[in-house]
């Protein structure tokens, strides 16, 4: 990892104001607690319930400073249904399931790659040779040698086990709310599609989505379409024709700037230090802030440490994927963490996913754009099943944070759609924009469709097993009704 570079951009000198103002509203934690409470790391360490601090420990010893995670592993959250299927709306009466279409992210992981935790461990090496580790910081080697050997098992870039039982468990409470429409399926000879993102990851997940259904209802075996990968739909902001989306992301000077704010505030690297004070002494972490320690990943030359930044994201990155690996190692990586600091950097990881690929700028949509063609996907599907002309009333998509982060704003879910004014920065505080809530490990969206026996056509969208209002421009069926009518979807979304 290299610290962030400094972004030179044309922005308007108003902005370039604007942006300082925030980012030195947000940095003041001085004397009064009012300035205090305004930050992102604040707000989230009251919301969590006045966590342990491990640096208010003097000599802190494994177990002591464990705190719970709310709110700090943004989209590398473990998933969880949000609601009930029994606090859903009821179908209407008579109307029955004709049609589901589901789209979800792969299930929790492993690293994409051997970088964190590589380095990390070149860190470790260096400060123990030093004698430079805290009575905390010797605890951390062992664990990074488990982090190494269980990446070494499962495989860089792969599923964990945890990340097949969510999607496992989910086809199971799929079935369960649907039985009698899977039965019918299942006598009938239908048949169910399988579309992922060219990843093997999303392979992994479907394969796990599929094992759960069938075990739940043997009856389904032989009923599944063989995988097809999608890349124009699952990942589609690497195809073709998504040469806005890519100019963005890489090169947009309001996108850059912005990201550019928040990782060089002040408190960024202040909560760097904090991190790092608890496992390494005070001369080894400034040795890291002087660039006098270097530490280049064996896999990717591109890939450092060269400073007390780059070192902290490293060890956030750890920790937030050990949430993903529990079924393979008890990590217990929230020791290793103060939680202000976790919440910091929490926040800056969410800044970064909320510019790239979330909703962005209010005056543009190009961050999201992209996620139209999965939806008209969507869409199509459902027309072909309604109009009587293919036997594959269910379809299911497995993807990544790439395709659900700009979906669920395409969509205009809500807390997943909400952008920020031009001339305003991403806060926790104003922006009810997460990750861990909008894309965790495993999210998912899913459409319901029923129909009755004139036709009428309805449709019903989950948010990760949660009943969503479609996009604020939409009618429902009926008022206060989670359920729209095909024809409104395809008026409000402008898919015909």
């Amino acid at each position: 990892m290299q610290a962030p570079a400094v972004v030179t951009s044309p922005l308007p000198r108003n902005l370039w104001w604007a942006l300082a103002l925030i980012v030195f509203t947000a940095g003041c934690a001085g004397d009064g607690s009012e300035a205090e409470s305004s930050t992102p790391g604040a707000e989230l360490t009251e919301r969590a319930g006045g966590l342990p601090a491990c640096s208010d420990v003097e000599h802190p010893e494994p177990g002591r400073c464990f705190f719970d995670t709310s709110g700090f592993l943004t989209s590398k959250q473990p998933y969880a249904p949000r609601q009930t299927a029994d606090r859903y709306e009821a179908v209407p009466e008579g109307f029955q399931v004709v049609s589901l279409q589901h789209v979800a992210r792969h299930g929790s992981r492993g690293l994409s790659s051997p970088d964190d935790d590589d380095l990390m461990a070149q860190l470790w090496a260096a400060a123990r040779d030093d004698g430079a580790l805290t009575p905390l910081g010797e605890h951390l080697g062992p664990v990074l040698d488990a982090m190494l050997r269980v990446h070494a098992e499962i495989g860089y870039g792969s599923i964990s086990r945890l990340g097949e039982v969510e999607h496992e468990d989910m086809a199971r409470r799929l079935i369960r709310r649907h039985r009698a429409f899977f039965e019918t399926l299942a006598a009938r000879g239908d048949r169910i599609d399988v579309y992922y993102s060219g990843r093997t990851r999303a392979a992994e997940s479907a394969v796990a989505f599929v094992q759960g259904m069938i075990e739940e209802m043997p009856e389904l075996a032989g009923r599944v379409e063989p995988a097809q990968a999608s890349i124009e739909t699952l990942y589609f902001n690497e195809a073709e024709g998504q040469e806005a989306y890519r100019e963005y992301s890489d090169q947009d000077p309001r996108r850059l700037a912005a990201v550019a704010a928040i990782e060089q505030d002040p408190r960024t690297r202040a909560m760097a230090r904090l991190m790092l004070h608890q496992l390494f002494t005070s001369d080894f972490v400034q040795q890291l802030a002087d660039g006098a320690r270097v530490f280049t990943a064996a896999a990717d030359p591109d890939d450092r440490i060269e400073d007390e930044l780059d070192a902290a994201e490293a060890l956030f990155g750890l920790y937030s994927i050990a949430a993903g690996l529990t079924e393979e190692a008890d990590f217990g990586m929230g020791r290793f963490l103060h939680p202000e600091a976790a919440a910091w950097f929490a926040y800056v990881d969410d800044a970064g996913s909320f510019y790239d690929r979330g909703p962005g700028f209010a005056d543009e949509d190009v961050s999201f754009a992209g996620a139209g063609v999965l939806a008209a996907d969507l869409l199509e599907r459902v027309d072909q099943v309604v109009q009587g002309g293919r036997a594959h009333p269910v379809t299911l998509r497995f993807s990544h944070s790439q395709a659900l982060v700009p979906l669920a704003a395409w969509l205009g879910i809500e807390g997943a759609h909400e952008a920020v004014a031009p001339d305003e920065l991403f806060t926790y505080e104003t922006n009810p924009w997460r990750a861990e809530l909008v894309a965790p490990m495993g999210a998912n969206i899913l459409w319901e469709v029923v129909q009755d026996r004139e036709g009428t056509t309805l449709l019903r969208m989950l948010h990760n097993e949660a009943q969503v209002a479609f996009s604020e421009s939409c009618r429902p069926w009926r008022t206060g009704s989670t359920f729209y009518t095909l024809e409104e979807i395809r008026r409000c979304y402008g898919l015909r």
